[in-house]
């Protein structure tokens, strides 16, 4: 992935074709009610709320895009962090739907090779990659390769794996949240990467 590459695709015009949160929230389906709660119980750490006031200054408003569809647990978990982290710092984050927009997408696949969501992109003002931040925290991708091990001898139905996975995982939701929140801390206080390098938690 190559700054020229984005460029072509992630116009300024394409970029604000995007919506905002609100404009998503108004058309969200089933899982409306997720968002809003995950958004009301999460607050950022005052030291996260501080380092995220302080960095843009100098820089401008960066301008952030997240790639998600709206069924899906990791997208309702992180994309409320998401609009914390983008309030406080005063950046200006649009969301575009992952399956309208592949060729987006697929500029910022997890390994090079999954499409997978929630996929949040950091940009300076005028649109230089910075950063990007995919699917779940590291110690949620723990968690569920764990779970997955200690379930896949039993030979259970996909429904019930699922319904399993969940049930373990909600607790553990604030924490993922605050983890989220730190790891993207993280890859915003490590310097831009060289052209065609990737910069991924």
């Amino acid at each position: 992935m190559s700054d020229m590459k984005i460029a072509e695709i992630l116009t300024e015009t394409r970029y604000y074709k995007g919506v905002t949160y609100l404009e998503y929230l108004r058309h969200t389906g089933d899982n409306r009610d997720r968002f809003v709660e995950c958004e009301e119980t999460f607050k950022l750490s005052p030291e996260d709320d501080i380092f995220f006031k302080n960095i843009t200054k100098g820089q401008g408003i960066l301008k952030v895009i997240a790639l998600v569809e709206d069924w899906s647990p990791d997208v309702y978990r992180a994309l409320p962090v998401l609009t914390k982290i983008v309030h406080s710092g005063g950046m200006e984050l649009r969301i575009f739907q992952r399956d309208k927009n592949l060729d987006i997408m697929d500029l910022f696949l997890n390994k090079g090779q999954f499409r997978s969501i929630p996929t949040f992109v950091f940009f300076s003002p005028d649109l230089k990659y910075i950063c990007q931040w995919i699917e779940r925290p590291a110690a949620a991708v723990k968690f569920y390769e764990e779970i997955d091990a200690e379930l896949a001898p039993k030979n259970l139905p996909l429904d019930e794996r699922r319904k399993i996975r969940r049930q373990r995982s909600q607790p553990l939701w604030p924490q993922w949240q605050k983890e989220t929140a730190r790891e993207i801390r993280d890859l915003l206080s490590l310097p831009k990467l060289p052209e065609n390098s990737e910069h991924i938690i």
